[in-house]
């Protein structure tokens, strides 16, 4: 009848905003943005298009879990802002699930009121028990790499992702 369509993401169901949506909701660009990513090639991917679209002034890379917690460790000692942390949940030496947990309990024991939002990608699919991680290290969302998507197409999910996430904040 008189409803309005809405578009969502076919692998995470997210809603897709318009470009006129992001242009009357302007969002400053992020300070510092960490991503933990096991795949040199994503990596590379991610800070570029953060970089190229204006998402992101800096993007510092860590190929592990163990690397992620170190850097931002840190940057909390030195009271440096961490403005989003990127991570994939299955990585070698210590995975994003446990990273977020480590970072969530690094920042309440520095007493931060804000807490950093994290964004989990992964090739797996959301379940129950996923969901539950997603509350308890809240404020954070999950995407999908989608295992058929070029890495071009993952950064335009990953854009739309980050966009919502921030638009939360």
């Amino acid at each position: 009848s008189e409803g309005e369509e809405i578009a969502h993401c076919a692998n995470c169901g997210l809603i897709l905003h318009t470009e006129e949506e992001k242009k009357a909701q302007k969002i400053r660009p992020l300070q510092y943005v960490i991503a933990a990513e096991d795949s040199p090639l994503l990596l590379k991917t991610i800070s570029k298009m953060m970089q190229e679209r204006g998402i992101a002034k800096q993007v510092e890379s860590c190929k592990n879990g163990e690397e992620f917690i170190s850097k931002v460790t840190e940057r909390i000692k030195q009271n440096q802002p961490v403005s989003l942390a990127i991570l994939d949940v299955a990585m070698p030496i210590l995975n994003g699930i446990n990273a977020a947990v480590i970072f969530r309990a690094i920042e309440r024991g520095f007493d931060r009121r804000r807490l950093t939002p994290i964004l989990f990608f992964t090739a797996y699919k959301c379940d129950d028990t996923f969901k539950k991680v997603l509350k308890y290290t809240a404020p954070a969302k999950y995407i999908n790499k989608g295992t058929g998507s070029s890495p071009e197409q993952f950064a335009d999910r990953l854009y739309q992702v980050i966009y919502q996430l921030l638009a939360e904040q």
